[in-house]
C-alpha cells in the first residue's frame, strides 16, 4: 500500500488544460487505470499538510487551531499504519524536510510507523526550495519498496511543489512573472516525477500488487486566479483536491460523489479484508457521498444541489474522544 501525499495541488488541475494539453499529463493518464475522485473537498485546517497526514492515517477530523500533531499524544490513536504493522507489513514515511517540523517525527512514531526518513537522512542530495526534490525522495522510497521482504505500507511526502511555488523555476531558470505561472512550471515537475515513479514501479513489478493512492494534501492558495488564467470553469465545491486510488478491486472510473480524505484509510483497509477500527470517521468506496468538514458539518450532493448541514455530534469532541479514549468508541459498538 503506497500513500503518494502531493503538496498544494487543486483537484482541478488533474482536468485542466494547459496550451492544448493535458496541465497534468502523467497524472491524468495514471488516473485512467483507477478510481479518481473528481469532488474530494479539502477538509484540513491550520495544520494543512499535517491535517491531511492525520486525515489519511487516522480517518479523524481536523481540530481547529493548533494541529493534532503538536497538541497531542497518539500513541494510542488507532491508524491505518498500526493496523498494518500488526499485519505483519513494514510501515515507514519519507518527507524531505527536518521531523522536528510539525512534531511529525515523533508523531508518526506514535501512530505506528517502523521508520521515518526525513531531510538529515538525504546528505548528498542538492535541495531545491525546502527540502529534499521530490525525484530523490521518490527514488529512495522506491527502493525501500522493493528492498522490503514483506508487504509495505508508505507514505510518501512530497514538498517540491510548495508555495510560493518559484522553487523549480529557480532552479532550472524557467523562473516566470506571475505565482500562477510559477505554480505552472512546479507542477509539470511533480507531474513528470509522478509518472516516472509510476513506470518504476510498474516495470520493476511492484505495481501489480499494489494500491497506489495519489492525492493532494490541501489547495494551493491560488484556486481561483489559476482556474482563471487557464481558463477553467471551477465546479460547485471550487476549493478541492486531487485523488486518484489504483489497485482496488474495482473497475476504473471517475467518481463524482463528494469524497474527503478521511475516506482514504477505510477505503483501503476495506479492501484488503481488514475491519478499519471503530474510531475512523471515512466512508468506504461503496458508501462515499457525505464527508464531515473542518468545521463540524456534513457536506452532500442532493442532485445538482450542494448541501451542507451540522453533523449531528460535535467533530471535535469525537476526534479528542478518539485520540484520548478510543476504547470507549470500541466499546459502544
Amino acid at each position: 500500500v503506497i500513500y503518494l501525499q502531493l503538496e498544494s495541488v487543486d483537484g482541478f488541475c488533474l482536468w485542466a488544460d494547459y496550451q492544448g494539453a493535458p496541465l497534468m499529463p502523467r497524472l491524468r493518464e495514471i488516473a485512467k487505470s483507477g478510481v479518481a475522485f473528481s469532488n474530494t473537498i479539502d477538509v484540513t485546517h491550520a495544520g494543512r499538510t499535517v491535517d491531511a497526514e492525520l486525515l489519511t492515517l487516522t480517518s479523524l477530523i481536523p481540530i481547529r487551531g493548533n494541529p493534532v500533531f503538536v497538541s497531542y499524544d497518539l500513541s494510542g490513536t488507532p491508524s491505518i499504519p498500526r493496523v498494518l504493522r500488526e499485519e505483519g507489513y513494514y510501515t515507514f514515511s519519507v518527507h524531505g524536510y527536518e521531523g522536528f517540523f510539525w512534531n511529525r517525527a515523533e508523531a508518526h512514531r506514535a501512530l505506528g510507523f517502523e521508520r521515518d526518513f526525513f531531510k538529515p537522512d538525504f546528505p548528498t542530495s542538492e535541495l531545491i526550495g525546502w527540502g529534499v526534490p521530490d525525484e530523490d525522495i521518490l527514488a529512495f522510497a522506491l527502493d525501500e519498496i522493493k528492498s522490503s521482504e514483506v508487504p509495505v505500507f508508505a507514505h510518501i511526502i512530497l514538498l517540491t511543489h510548495h508555495h510560493p511555488y518559484n522553487y523549480v523555476g529557480e532552479k532550472s531558470g524557467k523562473r516566470q512573472d506571475s505565482i500562477e505561472e510559477n505554480y505552472i512550471v512546479s507542477l509539470q515537475y511533480v507531474d513528470a516525477q509522478i509518472g516516472k515513479f509510476y513506470d518504476d514501479l510498474r516495470s520493476s513489478g511492484e505495481l501489480a500488487n499494489t494500491i497506489l493512492a495519489i492525492y493532494s494534501d490541501h489547495d494551493g492558495g491560488v484556486t481561483s486566479s489559476l482556474a482563471q488564467s487557464l481558463d477553467f470553469t471551477l465546479t460547485r465545491l471550487g476549493d478541492a483536491v486531487p485523488f486518484v486510488i489504483l489497485g482496488l478491486d474495482a473497475e476504473p472510473r471517475v467518481d463524482s460523489r463528494i469524497t474527503g480524505l478521511q475516506d482514504l484509510p477505510v477505503i483501503v483497509l476495506n479492501d484488503l479484508g481488514i475491519r478499519p477500527p471503530t474510531t475512523f470517521v471515512g466512508n468506504s468506496l461503496s458508501t462515499v457521498g457525505r464527508t464531515i468538514s473542518f468545521d463540524g458539518n456534513v457536506w452532500r450532493f442532493e442532485g445538482e444541489s450542494l448541501v451542507v448541514e451540522p453533523l449531528s455530534v460535535d467533530s471535535t469532541k469525537l476526534t479528542k474522544l478518539s485520540i484520548l479514549r478510543p476504547n470507549d468508541l470500541e466499546e459502544v459498538n
